[in-house]
């Protein structure tokens, strides 16, 4: 797999850019956030990168961040979600927001974006909150306050009766104001504090 490519930027549009890595010319596609951080034509920049093959095509898909890399592989885990797709939600939705976005269970705001709609909104939600609940590497790499490192906690407000998704927000927001060293059971007695009040 092609993990990351290195050169300097040939031409650029939004949606594409080419890159000269030890003479060969790579089309990478990338979303509008990528496309708005790029420097001039005949700079050096880093792409991360991910290598979709199928039958009748070969595509590479370029991120300046390995956080929004990470976002793209695991929308394009979802049935019927496929790599263009991810590539759209990203364009519209800045991956951290998309990120925290589906943990939380915020369907309007993923069915903003061009071509989702309610149903596909739901459905990246319903198959996605438990892999991002569970994941302890992206929450490290994304650095934001989505608990994905305490799926234990999730799950002990979940068995006290909280929504899986008002669960993950709920951790999300305690680890955030308390910091990502809190144990489960301070996170637990935390929520149940702040549901009393």
């Amino acid at each position: 797999m092609i993990e990351m490519i290195i050169g300097e930027i040939l031409h650029k549009e939004p949606g594409k850019v080419i890159v000269n890595c030890a003479g060969v010319g790579y089309s990478l596609s990338i979303s509008s956030y990528a496309y708005s951080k790029l420097p001039d034509n005949n700079k050096k920049q880093i792409f991360h990168t991910v290598f979709k093959v199928r039958e009748d095509d070969m595509s590479l898909f370029g991120f300046l961040e390995k956080q929004e890399r990470e976002v793209f592989i695991i929308l394009s885990t979802v049935s019927g979600i496929g790599a263009k797709t991810a590539m759209t939600l990203l364009s519209e939705i800045k991956y951290d927001r998309l990120y925290n976005a589906i943990a939380t269970g915020d369907v309007t705001l993923i069915s903003q974006a061009h071509g989702i709609g309610k149903k596909k909104a739901q459905k990246i939600v319903f198959e996605l909150k438990d892999k991002i609940s569970a994941s302890d590497d992206i929450s490290d790499v994304l650095n934001v306050g989505v608990v994905s490192s305490n799926s234990e906690a999730v799950s002990g407000l979940v068995q006290l009766g909280y929504r899986n998704t008002d669960a993950n927000a709920t951790v999300a927001k305690i680890i955030k104001e308390h910091g990502k060293d809190i144990s489960t059971q301070e996170i637990i007695r935390h929520a149940l504090q702040n549901r009393m009040k």
